[in-house]
């Protein structure tokens, strides 16, 4: 009895395994390769800054990719309204960057659309949206949570008028080396001479790269209350010293955010199995030469909102700085070591020092502990304190 009661369940894990191994089976769907070179447009028809379209091409991606993005170059592009009215945009710097010569004077009453010729003859028009207005952003703000330091908005619009909201940002840090240098190596010479150019202090920039979305159409009023804009890790570099954030705001119309938002949803959402499928986001922009060309993008019109702030690293808590591992060595001046330490060694001379005895030695440290530039630009932005 007790043995075929033991076969019984030998022949059940037996089953069981049978079938868990026939269930990993590798699925291999055979896909269809996406759709390359189409057009993408990407910017906004303001009124209350330069309007800047980008033009670019999509192109297929292969392991290990290391292209630079495909700009569209020599387009004719063009702002038109409903009331035969045209705003030229012109590629100045050559980066398939189309911009306004200034602010252009749009009346709000009117609807816009976007016209491109592109290089090759094609023809593009986006449809016809209304002007969109951005209320203000009532403020900028954060504030220091468990994991580091939120940055959030506030907005409201007073007439219940705009209910969808998109939003972008641009953040600039200083920071400082550990060391201030005075002397520079020179590969050439294979020399240290005294140093022109501060090293010292640096900036650095980045934009958002997520795509930043507000509603409130299932509100009573037209409020937005600490929308999440970004937020910075304890210790971070950014808020070493001085840190600026300045924010963009954008009323969208419903088509406008829902293209956003499947956008959203592509590129950000995905990668889980109760993620959203990735789709084909439509646009409002369509190819006239060739109706069924796809074309990527979708052009609103509006008058924008921007505002910055600034966050200084005295408002963080004194432990907010971690020094980086830079030990000083002192480096002797004849040719070997300053090959081995500044050449090959990756030590930059920090000063010089002149002993008593008629010879020179250089203080040295890490390359990066040294010269700010390695990370950053020792230009100081226009708008910084």
């Amino acid at each position: 009895m007790i043995r075929k009661y033991f076969s019984w369940k030998i022949m059940i894990c037996g089953v069981f395994s049978i079938f868990f191994v026939q269930c990993r089976i590798p699925y291999d769907p055979s896909l269809k390769s996406g759709q390359s070179n189409s057009l993408v447009a990407e910017g906004f028809i303001d009124g209350a800054s330069i309007s800047t379209i980008k033009l670019s091409r999509t192109r297929q991606l292969t392991v290990g990719d290391t292209a630079v993005k495909m700009n569209e170059l020599n387009a004719v592009v063009s702002i038109e309204d409903d009331h035969q009215n045209k705003y030229s945009l012109t590629d100045a710097a050559g980066k398939g960057i189309y911009s306004s010569s200034n602010v252009l004077n749009l009346n709000p009453a009117n609807q816009y659309h976007l016209h491109i010729i592109t290089s090759n003859g094609k023809e593009y028009l986006s449809d016809f949206v209304p002007f969109k207005p951005s209320p203000p952003i009532d403020k900028v703000d954060w504030e220091l949570k468990g994991d580091g330091l939120h940055i959030f908005l506030d907005t409201h619009d007073p007439n219940n008028a705009t209910r969808y909201y998109r939003w972008e940002y641009n953040e600039t840090w200083e920071f400082h080396s550990v060391y201030y240098s005075t002397a520079i190596y020179n590969i050439g010479s294979n020399s240290v001479t005294p140093r022109s150019e501060p090293v010292f202090i640096c900036w650095q920039s980045d934009n958002s790269n997520n795509v930043l979305l507000g509603s409130s159409a299932n509100l009573t009023s037209d409020v937005i209350d600490k929308a999440l804009l970004t937020f910075i890790p304890f210790h971070d570099n950014k808020l070493s010293v001085l840190y600026s954030i300045w924010v963009k705001q954008y009323a969208l119309d419903l088509k406008g955010y829902n293209y956003w938002q499947a956008m959203k949803n592509n590129s950000e959402n995905v990668g889980s199995i109760f993620g959203p499928q990735p789709n084909q986001t439509v646009g409002n922009i369509h190819c006239i030469s060739d109706p069924s060309e796809t074309v990527v993008g979708y052009i609103g019109a509006g008058n924008s909102f921007a505002t910055r702030i600034f966050i200084s690293n005295v408002s963080m808590p004194t432990n907010w700085n971690i020094y980086p591992d830079c030990p000083l060595i002192t480096v002797p001046n004849n040719k070997d070591s300053l090959l081995y330490y500044f050449n090959d060694g990756g030590y930059d001379p920090v000063a010089i020092f002149h002993l008593s005895s008629g010879d020179i030695n250089y203080s040295a440290s890490y390359g990066q502990c040294v010269d700010c530039t390695t990370r950053g630009s020792n230009i100081k932005p226009d708008f910084w304190p």
